[in-house]
Protein backbone atom coordinates (compact mmCIF):
# COMPACT_ATOMS: atom_id res chain seq x y z
CA UNK A 1 0.00 0.00 0.00
CA UNK A 2 1.25 3.50 -0.79
CA UNK A 3 1.52 6.03 1.97
CA UNK A 4 -0.04 9.48 1.55
CA UNK A 5 2.62 12.08 0.92
CA UNK A 6 3.31 14.76 3.56
CA UNK A 7 2.21 17.36 1.04
CA UNK A 8 -1.21 15.80 0.53
CA UNK A 9 -1.62 15.30 4.28
CA UNK A 10 -0.84 18.95 4.94
CA UNK A 11 -3.29 20.02 2.26
CA UNK A 12 -5.97 17.83 3.75
CA UNK A 13 -5.33 19.26 7.19
CA UNK A 14 -5.68 22.77 5.81
CA UNK A 15 -9.01 22.08 4.18
CA UNK A 16 -11.34 22.67 7.18
CA UNK A 17 -12.03 26.36 7.63
CA UNK A 18 -13.68 28.34 10.34
CA UNK A 19 -17.34 29.08 9.92
CA UNK A 20 -18.22 32.75 9.78
CA UNK A 21 -20.48 32.60 12.82
CA UNK A 22 -20.48 34.01 16.30
CA UNK A 23 -19.79 31.64 19.17
CA UNK A 24 -22.72 29.68 20.58
CA UNK A 25 -22.62 31.80 23.73
CA UNK A 26 -22.90 35.07 21.81
CA UNK A 27 -25.64 33.68 19.58
CA UNK A 28 -27.71 32.61 22.59
CA UNK A 29 -27.16 35.97 24.30
CA UNK A 30 -28.15 37.80 21.11
CA UNK A 31 -31.44 35.95 20.68
CA UNK A 32 -32.30 36.19 24.39
CA UNK A 33 -31.74 39.94 24.20
CA UNK A 34 -33.82 40.20 21.03
CA UNK A 35 -36.64 38.25 22.69
CA UNK A 36 -36.55 40.54 25.71
CA UNK A 37 -36.63 43.65 23.52
CA UNK A 38 -39.56 42.42 21.44
CA UNK A 39 -41.48 41.79 24.66
CA UNK A 40 -40.50 44.86 26.66
CA UNK A 41 -41.25 47.42 23.92
CA UNK A 42 -44.93 46.54 23.29
CA UNK A 43 -45.28 46.03 27.05
CA UNK A 44 -44.12 49.63 27.58
CA UNK A 45 -46.76 50.93 25.19
CA UNK A 46 -49.45 48.81 26.82
CA UNK A 47 -48.69 49.67 30.44
CA UNK A 48 -48.34 53.41 29.85
CA UNK A 49 -51.78 53.38 28.21
CA UNK A 50 -53.48 51.91 31.28
CA UNK A 51 -55.53 54.01 33.65
CA UNK A 52 -53.44 55.02 36.66
CA UNK A 53 -56.04 53.41 38.92
CA UNK A 54 -55.82 50.06 37.14
CA UNK A 55 -54.93 47.51 39.86
CA UNK A 56 -52.62 45.63 37.45
CA UNK A 57 -50.61 48.64 36.31
CA UNK A 58 -48.00 48.29 39.05
CA UNK A 59 -47.46 44.63 38.13
CA UNK A 60 -47.01 45.47 34.46
CA UNK A 61 -44.49 48.17 35.36
CA UNK A 62 -42.58 45.76 37.57
CA UNK A 63 -42.50 43.17 34.78
CA UNK A 64 -41.25 45.82 32.34
CA UNK A 65 -38.49 46.86 34.73
CA UNK A 66 -37.53 43.25 35.45
CA UNK A 67 -37.10 42.53 31.75
CA UNK A 68 -35.18 45.77 31.31
CA UNK A 69 -32.69 44.87 34.03
CA UNK A 70 -32.36 41.42 32.48
CA UNK A 71 -31.40 43.12 29.19
CA UNK A 72 -28.76 45.10 31.09
CA UNK A 73 -27.30 41.90 32.57
CA UNK A 74 -27.36 40.08 29.22
CA UNK A 75 -25.64 43.03 27.52
CA UNK A 76 -22.94 43.16 30.16
CA UNK A 77 -22.25 39.44 29.68
CA UNK A 78 -22.26 39.93 25.88
CA UNK A 79 -19.67 42.70 26.05
CA UNK A 80 -17.39 40.72 28.37
CA UNK A 81 -17.74 37.62 26.16
CA UNK A 82 -17.18 39.64 22.98
CA UNK A 83 -14.03 41.29 24.37
CA UNK A 84 -12.63 37.94 25.46
CA UNK A 85 -12.87 36.49 21.95
CA UNK A 86 -13.04 37.48 18.32
CA UNK A 87 -16.05 38.34 16.20
CA UNK A 88 -16.40 36.85 12.71
CA UNK A 89 -15.68 39.38 9.95
CA UNK A 90 -18.49 40.70 7.84
CA UNK A 91 -18.73 39.00 4.42
CA UNK A 92 -16.37 40.53 1.87
CA UNK A 93 -19.31 40.96 -0.53
CA UNK A 94 -20.59 43.82 1.64
CA UNK A 95 -19.10 47.16 0.50
CA UNK A 96 -16.65 48.86 2.86
CA UNK A 97 -18.89 51.85 3.61
CA UNK A 98 -21.77 49.51 4.50
CA UNK A 99 -19.47 47.59 6.82
CA UNK A 100 -18.55 50.87 8.50
CA UNK A 101 -22.23 51.72 8.93
CA UNK A 102 -22.83 48.24 10.36
CA UNK A 103 -20.08 48.69 12.95
CA UNK A 104 -21.45 52.10 13.95
CA UNK A 105 -24.96 50.69 14.21
CA UNK A 106 -23.81 47.75 16.35
CA UNK A 107 -21.91 50.12 18.64
CA UNK A 108 -24.97 52.32 19.08
CA UNK A 109 -27.12 49.28 19.80
CA UNK A 110 -24.77 48.23 22.59
CA UNK A 111 -24.83 51.75 24.03
CA UNK A 112 -28.62 51.91 23.95
CA UNK A 113 -28.91 48.47 25.58
CA UNK A 114 -26.95 49.92 28.50
CA UNK A 115 -28.49 53.40 28.53
CA UNK A 116 -32.15 52.36 28.45
CA UNK A 117 -32.11 50.05 31.51
CA UNK A 118 -29.82 52.41 33.47
CA UNK A 119 -32.01 55.46 32.82
CA UNK A 120 -35.08 53.40 33.72
CA UNK A 121 -33.38 52.24 36.92
CA UNK A 122 -32.56 55.85 37.88
CA UNK A 123 -36.12 56.90 37.09
CA UNK A 124 -37.52 54.16 39.34
CA UNK A 125 -35.20 54.29 42.32
CA UNK A 126 -34.62 58.04 42.47
CA UNK A 127 -38.39 58.39 42.27
CA UNK A 128 -38.95 55.95 45.14
CA UNK A 129 -40.19 52.97 43.12
CA UNK A 130 -38.01 49.91 43.82
CA UNK A 131 -37.95 46.95 41.46
CA UNK A 132 -38.87 43.46 42.61
CA UNK A 133 -37.07 41.38 39.97
CA UNK A 134 -39.72 39.01 38.63
CA UNK A 135 -41.14 39.02 42.15
CA UNK A 136 -38.13 37.03 43.40
CA UNK A 137 -36.10 39.70 45.19
CA UNK A 138 -35.80 43.46 45.42
CA UNK A 139 -33.02 44.93 43.34
CA UNK A 140 -30.63 46.99 45.53
CA UNK A 141 -30.59 50.75 45.11
CA UNK A 142 -27.38 52.61 44.25
CA UNK A 143 -28.96 56.03 43.63
CA UNK A 144 -30.33 58.51 46.18
CA UNK A 145 -34.02 59.24 46.60
CA UNK A 146 -34.27 62.40 44.51
CA UNK A 147 -37.44 63.36 42.65
CA UNK A 148 -35.59 65.70 40.28
CA UNK A 149 -33.07 63.01 39.40
CA UNK A 150 -35.90 60.53 38.92
CA UNK A 151 -37.70 62.93 36.61
CA UNK A 152 -34.50 63.43 34.60
CA UNK A 153 -34.04 59.67 34.32
CA UNK A 154 -37.60 59.36 33.06
CA UNK A 155 -37.10 62.07 30.45
CA UNK A 156 -33.90 60.47 29.19
CA UNK A 157 -35.55 57.04 29.17
CA UNK A 158 -38.45 58.35 27.12
CA UNK A 159 -36.23 60.11 24.58
CA UNK A 160 -33.91 57.12 24.23
CA UNK A 161 -36.94 54.93 23.53
CA UNK A 162 -37.36 56.59 20.13
CA UNK A 163 -33.68 56.08 19.32
CA UNK A 164 -34.10 52.44 20.35
CA UNK A 165 -36.99 51.98 17.92
CA UNK A 166 -34.95 53.56 15.11
CA UNK A 167 -31.85 51.44 15.77
CA UNK A 168 -33.79 48.18 15.98
CA UNK A 169 -35.73 49.02 12.81
CA UNK A 170 -32.50 49.92 11.03
CA UNK A 171 -30.85 46.70 12.23
CA UNK A 172 -33.72 44.53 11.01
CA UNK A 173 -34.01 46.36 7.69
CA UNK A 174 -30.26 46.04 7.11
CA UNK A 175 -30.47 42.28 7.63
CA UNK A 176 -33.40 42.05 5.20
CA UNK A 177 -31.52 44.16 2.65
CA UNK A 178 -28.38 42.02 2.85
CA UNK A 179 -30.32 38.75 2.76
CA UNK A 180 -32.86 39.51 0.04
CA UNK A 181 -31.25 42.23 -2.10
CA UNK A 182 -27.53 41.57 -1.87
CA UNK A 183 -27.99 37.83 -1.34
CA UNK A 184 -25.38 37.84 1.43
CA UNK A 185 -26.09 35.52 4.34
CA UNK A 186 -25.43 37.84 7.29
CA UNK A 187 -28.21 36.21 9.30
CA UNK A 188 -26.27 32.96 9.24
CA UNK A 189 -23.65 34.58 11.48
CA UNK A 190 -26.22 34.59 14.27
CA UNK A 191 -27.88 31.26 13.51
CA UNK A 192 -24.77 29.13 13.13
CA UNK A 193 -25.38 28.26 9.48
CA UNK A 194 -23.06 30.73 7.73
CA UNK A 195 -21.10 29.28 4.83
CA UNK A 196 -17.46 28.42 5.27
CA UNK A 197 -14.81 30.77 3.93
Amino acid sequence: MSRPSPTSSAAGAAMPSARLTYSLTLRVLHWLTALCMFVVIPLAWYMTGLDRHDPMQENWFNLHKSIGLTVLLLTLIRVVTRLSGTAPPLPAAIPAFEQTLAHIGHGLLYLILFAMPISGYINSYAGGHPVNWFWLFQVPSVVPLDKALGHLGGRVHGLLAWLTYALIAGHVLAVIYHQLIQRVDVLGRMTGRAAKR
